[in-house]
């Protein structure tokens, strides 16, 4: 697919480094902020200070490369989740963000327009990471579930079966 002119190129180390800055703002406030890579892709997770839930940002830079994947080709995501059993669970509906900016002549006034909007989403994100309710049971975090019928949702345990725990969704 060749890239339209709505996508952006961002190059790897501005989008390194406005995630570096992001992680130094969430230690600062008593949260953690790890860089790993998952396959050949670099990944962020951001966890609140209270641990219930991490952010973890996939992002389109392959370790090594100086820029990320083609336009059009691939989107930076954002998931809410935890770690259960030594895997990663989603708690929440993944957030897929395609480098898209509006048009304008300057490329570093749409990298920057892009950067903003993926701050911004980070922001809610780690606010829903927060939020995350605990068991009343066994203390773990608790994700929304759907009853058989999609009739209603209530938070469940994620160590379900072996925990049981439920709370209604407010």
């Amino acid at each position: 697919m060749q890239p339209s002119g709505r996508y952006v190129e961002i190059p790897a180390d501005t989008l390194l480094s406005e995630l570096n800055s992001i992680s130094v703002a969430i230690k600062g406030r008593g949260g953690k902020a790890e860089k790993g890579q998952q396959g050949r892709e670099i990944v962020f997770d951001f966890t609140p200070p209270n641990g219930r839930a991490t952010v973890r940002l996939y992002t389109t830079l392959a370790a090594g490369e100086s820029v990320a994947r083609d336009c059009g080709e691939d989107a930076v995501r954002i998931v809410v989740g935890t770690l259960v059993e030594g895997k990663f669970r989603t708690l929440a509906e993944p957030r897929k963000m395609l480098r898209t900016a509006p048009q304008d002549p300057e490329h570093h006034v749409r990298v920057r327009s892009f950067l903003d909007r993926l701050t911004e989403a980070l922001r809610l994100a780690y606010g829903v990471a927060q939020k995350v309710p605990l068991c009343p049971l066994c203390q773990g975090p608790m994700a929304t579930r759907s009853t058989r019928d999609k009739s209603r949702s209530f938070y469940g345990c994620l160590k379900y079966p072996q925990c049981r725990g439920t709370r209604p969704v407010t």
